[in-house]
């Protein structure tokens, strides 16, 4: 029996004992508990009516990034708080429950903030953070109360960008500056490059009036050429290309080889863009930098391989959104395609003068789920095909099979073009 229930079995015991006997010290000090012990209920009662709690939190992270998460505790009330305790719940981490124990006291009209750190141990996903429990006692800790807040705060947890050592053979062109973004010529940039002569077809607000002036003629500004690269992201999220499970598996694959190609093209400074038809649509606008990047990983976190539409009729019907000498990367799902479908989508490339990257899963190499594994030894033979064409073709590209570990696969300075 806890301290706790002997005080309150000594209050009536000790009443009944003084009253009985006619003790007068006895029933005073049943009373005077007995007024302890309500004081005491009632104080921790106005303390946790007082409480509030805030949680101040980034609403993402990269997998086994740490992370300090911040809950504000604040008292409103009057009555100071004493032994305060707060129980939080974070998905992404194995060790789910965390709590933070501030001793008081905790004045009135005062706040203190608690932190508490963990990991995002979890693989990649959609996790909630959350509720967060208080819990607050009297002084003497003989009534603990407790409150809930209710509300899950939704968390991402971004796929961890692996190195791709090819990415530099794909893209905007060798320079010694971090970014090119113009050239010194003719275009529809805001860098001024100087004034030419009106021609028909010239828009008023093209015309430099200052100089006109000087000149007696009509005299128009001239902008540079605007060189930041395009890179468009195509996935195959057809249903039957599906195999494995967890993180052997053909969607772990695809994601992870999207999410680190999309790292790679924003750290060069590209202008990205990704096209899906899985579930839903996925469909990422064209947009630059770490914003932006952070917009395209939270949609790759909710696909899934549940489309119908081969990835090349999704390039197909989404070529017209191709800019002129962009790079396309195509993330195939399986290594099941034919040469002939394959020469077709290069020549369709190549005609927008659109630089390919291919990139195959091999699903036979996983669990199958919806159909038959090919046999290994076809489906090598597949695998060597494809490597042979996309060398024949001069297109950099890779088979990537579930013995292969992706982050040492994706580091291989050779990986784009080898054969097995």
């Amino acid at each position: 029996m806890s301290h706790r229930h002997l005080l309150f079995a000594a209050v009536p015991l000790l009443g009944v004992l003084g009253f009985g006997l006619h003790v007068t010290a006895l029933a005073a000090f049943s009373v005077g508990e007995a007024a302890l012990l309500l004081s005491a209920y009632l104080l921790a009662r106005l303390s946790l009516r007082g409480l509030s709690l805030r949680r101040e939190l980034e609403g993402s992270a990269f997998e086994d990034d740490p992370v300090a998460v911040g809950v504000v505790l604040a008292n409103r009330g009057r009555a100071a708080a004493h032994l305060v305790e707060v129980v939080d719940g974070f998905g992404p981490a194995l060790a789910a429950r965390q709590r933070l124990l501030e001793p008081g006291p905790l004045r009135g009209r005062r706040q203190r903030r608690l932190t508490y750190r963990t990991s995002c141990s979890r693989k990649w996903g959609l996790y909630g953070v959350g509720p967060l429990v208080l819990r607050v006692a009297d002084p003497l800790g003989l009534f603990p109360l407790r409150r809930a807040f209710p509300e899950i705060a939704p968390f991402a947890v971004f796929p961890r960008l692996y190195d791709v050592a090819a990415a530099r053979r794909i893209g905007s062109r060798p320079t010694p500056a971090a970014q090119p973004t113009t050239a010194g010529r003719p275009g529809q940039s805001l860098e001024y490059l100087g004034t030419r002569d009106y021609r028909p077809g010239d828009g008023l607000r093209q015309i430099h009036w200052p100089a006109t002036a000087r000149r007696g003629a009509l005299t128009v500004k001239e902008h540079e050429v605007d060189l930041a690269p395009y890179f468009t992201l195509f996935l195959d999220l057809e249903r039957r290309h599906r195999a494995g499970t967890g993180l052997k598996s053909t969607l772990e694959y695809v994601v992870r080889t999207a999410a680190s190609l999309l790292g790679a093209a924003v750290r060069r400074g590209d202008t990205v863009q990704a096209f899906g038809d899985g579930r839903a649509p996925l469909f990422v606008p064209p947009g630059r930098g770490d914003l932006h990047l952070a917009h395209a990983l939270y949609e790759l976190l909710r696909v899934r391989q549940e489309g119908r539409v081969p990835l090349l009729t999704l390039v197909d019907r989404e070529g017209p959104h191709l800019p002129v000498r962009s790079t396309a990367a195509l993330v195939f799902g399986t290594i099941a395609l034919a040469e002939a479908d394959l020469e077709g989508l290069f020549l369709a490339l190549r005609a927008r003068a659109v630089r390919p990257l291919l990139v195959f899963i091999d699903d036979s190499s996983f669990v199958p789920i919806d159909r038959w594994a090919l046999p290994r030894d076809e489906a090598k033979a597949r695998a060597r095909a494809l490597l042979a064409w996309m060398d024949a073709q001069d297109v950099p590209g890779a088979v990537l099979g579930a013995d292969d570990d992706l982050e040492e696969a994706l580091a291989r300075p050779r990986l784009f073009g080898e054969t097995p």
